[in-house]
């Protein structure tokens, strides 16, 4: 088994058990170990949740999502198209790396609104004090978002994509920030 990271060189020293030296910038930090098919393992970070912070759960995850499930075509009586079920898929899974993400880091977590637009994508929505976050899972490769703290389009909104766990937790402090900014 060849060990290998990012930058190689980082490794310090192997001793006769197997056990490697990272350094100290990893220090209070957990990997787990995956091999390839090639023999190399690569180390993988690992987030640990905290236990107090009610972890997402299968059972959470499937009561969460269940009301979407069962909805059909036009079940506003608008012509809104059911939940497209590999959106809904890929809302669990970003939901739970969303929490995991956010709790790892410390910051504020409130479950969301979970619900479909018209076109049958998975909207994620919170709210605080005048301010709404919405994120809309578009695909398993596309999540939008929406924050607004007013009802001006061009002055109290602002879209974009999600694309990393970073991304979302800058939203989220945004979120719970305790003034909404000035237009």
């Amino acid at each position: 088994m060849k060990l290998k990271e990012g930058k190689p060189d980082t490794l310090k020293v192997a001793d006769q058990k197997g056990r490697i030296l990272l350094g100290s910038k990893y220090a209070g930090k957990r990997f787990a170990v995956r091999e390839e098919p090639d023999g190399t393992a690569v180390l993988v970070p690992v987030l640990i949740v905290p236990e107090r912070d009610a972890p997402v759960t299968s059972q959470r995850l499937d009561e969460s999502f269940a009301a979407l499930e069962v909805l059909k075509d036009n079940w506003d009586d608008n012509g809104s198209l059911a939940p497209v079920p590999e959106y809904v898929a890929y809302a669990r899974e970003a939901l739970a790396l969303l929490q995991a993400g956010a709790l790892a880091r410390g910051v504020h977590w409130t479950e969301p609104h979970i619900g479909s637009n018209e076109r049958g994508q998975v909207t994620l929505e919170w709210w605080r004090e005048g301010r709404a976050l919405t994120l809309f899972i578009r695909s398993g490769d596309q999540v939008d978002y929406l924050k607004a703290w007013g009802s001006n389009i061009a002055s109290e909104m602002e879209d974009g994509t999600v694309e990393r766990i970073a991304d979302f937790i800058a939203l989220s402090r945004w979120l719970y920030q305790a003034e909404a900014p000035k237009a």
